[in-house]
């Protein structure tokens, strides 16, 4: 893979569903609308090569915001729409379904468009996510999973509130929506430039056409007051639903990453809890086995090393602030002093 373009084969590996072929739809071959005329050149494809179209019908619920017919120019819809609910995903995504649920997830609605004369297809998803936050905190944990999300700035669309287009896949969220559309050569045959250049060609143009339908806000929902945006980076405003910073039973946070005037890098988290007490309780989850106490920082603070990282935190009344590295290799972070009088002018902007 070249590693000149990060993207997505490992981020959208993660996070999308496998391809697979779809079901057929159980209604008799008689009463399909048959699948529309290819107008390229191509020789015509085999029979075989297409999945009988769906019915309109079918497309209901969150199917309603998938293409029917031809989304694009030489392709078709081919095959069955599917809708997965709920704890159904765990049986379609490998590994990746528990992060999908722990932003909220309803329900999946998937299909195929095939390019005629061709085994080219395009897999189009769409995740109803419950709501804005849902979708959006899902978009900007994929963005941001194991890499600098500034990396991918050049690659930014502007489809729904945003998204990124990879090698062969495109994502953005729009509402309680995540979209997710995926390029794949099933014979084989084309490199991987040739298939970014399809997707480049492709995949904006189906991307429209499922953002124009789906309904929903295109402004990302807000983190607490408080939360600083001064110096972050392209993609670097972050909801994590649980397991911050790697550490287990945290919660969810607003996590930012940001770059400082001399160029390092680093992430802040803010969690907000219900009362003090249970603040307290959050950042002790980040104490390690030596924390190094600091004077005149909020309520209390400290630094502290564990298995997942290096930590200082700081805590005023219901907020915790957790301030940490960049997480990426290559990355430069503050030293320790600066680290620790970022997190002390954090604090004291907090209401």
């Amino acid at each position: 893979m070249n590693v000149r373009a990060p993207l997505f084969v490992f981020a959208l590996a993660l996070a999308a569903c496998k391809r697979e072929p779809a079901p057929r739809p159980s209604t008799p071959p008689e009463q399909r609308t048959p699948a529309p005329p290819s107008n390229g050149s191509a020789s015509p494809t085999p029979a075989a090569a297409f999945d009988p179209p769906a019915q309109a019908g079918d497309f209901r619920e969150t199917g309603r915001f998938l293409p029917q017919g031809s989304p694009v120019a030489g392709w078709a819809q081919s095959g069955a729409v599917r809708l997965i609910n709920g704890q159904d995903l765990f049986q379609l995504i490998d590994g990746a379904g528990e992060k999908y649920m722990a932003y909220g997830f309803r329900q999946l609605a998937r299909t195929d468009y095939r390019k005629a004369g061709t085994e080219l297809v395009v897999t189009t998803e769409v995740y109803d996510m419950g709501s804005p936050l849902g979708a959006y905190g899902q978009y900007s944990m994929m963005l941001s999973d194991a890499r600098d999300p500034a990396s991918l700035e050049s690659q930014a669309t502007q489809h729904g509130g945003g998204g990124f287009l990879g090698t062969s896949q495109l994502v953005f969220w729009k509402g309680q929506h995540l979209v997710q559309i995926n390029l794949v050569d099933d014979s084989g045959e084309r490199d991987e430039n040739a298939l970014r250049a399809l997707a480049r060609e492709t995949l904006p143009a189906v991307a429209a056409r499922v953002a124009t339908a789906l309904p929903g806000e295109i402004t990302a929902p807000q983190p607490p007051q408080g939360f600083s945006r001064d110096g972050l980076v392209w993609g670097g405003l972050t909801y994590l639903a649980q397991g911050v910073f790697g550490v287990e039973r945290t919660g969810p946070a607003w996590v930012g990453h940001y770059r400082s005037a001399d160029g390092a890098r680093y992430r802040v988290a803010h969690f907000v809890r219900g009362n003090g007490d249970e603040a307290h309780t959050l950042a002790g989850l980040f104490r390690g086995a030596h924390p190094t106490a600091v004077a005149g920082l909020g309520d209390e603070a400290f630094t502290a090393a564990n298995d997942t990282g290096e930590f200082a935190v700081a805590r005023k009344g219901s907020t915790v602030l957790v301030l940490t590295d960049a997480g990426v290799q290559g990355l430069n972070a503050p030293p320790r002093e600066a680290r620790i009088e970022r997190l002390r002018a954090l604090v004291a902007a907090l209401p």
